[in-house]
């Protein structure tokens, strides 16, 4: 565990990144919703075969989504488009339709795409890891469009600088919420690491 001298500095370094916002949207055949992700990364450097992943905390509704339906789009935000990103961030699919609202293309069996966006990619997942407190998702990337390259990016700190005081309330609550039910898991899973996954320096 951390020193309680060194979790404030710590925190400090973490804050201090400045990530970009992704909208991570997916669907079943009756429900479909999104939500905000900042753990989104490239994972392959096959120009053939690009993939990305995704860490999402098990308990969000899109998350269930993407279980159901192995499938998610992950798409990228203009730097005007604070309000849309805070739309997704803030309360639960399950309790309402965050993409009633939104512009959207909706294939068969796909995921909802954004229309206006800074850039979209439609994703297959074909691995998964959970951990407590994230499920990483590994997914190819099936198709995607750069809508406006020149644009900058919606990043995290800009976001909370553009979020009032109401919506930065319901931030910082919604992250208590999520730390304090998955704490738990995270431990448990760490106390019960797979033996595959244990590190042994060689």
């Amino acid at each position: 565990m951390i020193s309680p001298s060194a979790k404030q500095f710590v925190q400090d370094v973490f804050q201090s990144l400045n990530r970009e916002v992704w909208i991570i949207t997916a669907a079943t055949a009756d429900q479909r919703g999104g939500l905000l992700a900042t753990w989104v990364m490239q994972v392959s450097l096959d120009t053939e075969r690009p993939c990305l992943i995704a860490g999402l905390a098990p308990n969000h509704f899109t998350t269930r989504l993407i279980k159901q339906s192995g499938k998610f789009a992950a798409h990228l935000l203009k730097d005007d488009q604070a309000e849309l990103a805070l739309s997704f961030a803030i309360g639960s699919g399950r309790d309402h339709d965050k993409l009633a609202d939104v512009s959207v293309r909706q294939e068969p069996a796909g995921p909802p795409i954004l229309i206006d966006c800074r850039a979209w990619l439609n994703c297959k997942v074909y691995a998964r890891l959970v951990t407590g407190d994230r499920i990483y998702f590994w997914a190819d990337v099936l198709e995607g469009d750069l809508i406006t390259p020149r644009t900058p990016l919606l990043c995290e700190q800009q976001l909370i600088l553009e979020a009032n005081e109401s919506q930065q309330n319901a931030l910082r609550k919604n992250l208590q919420e999520d730390r304090d039910h998955l704490a738990p898991h995270q431990a448990m899973w760490r106390n019960q690491l797979p033996e595959e996954l244990e590190f042994r320096p060689s």
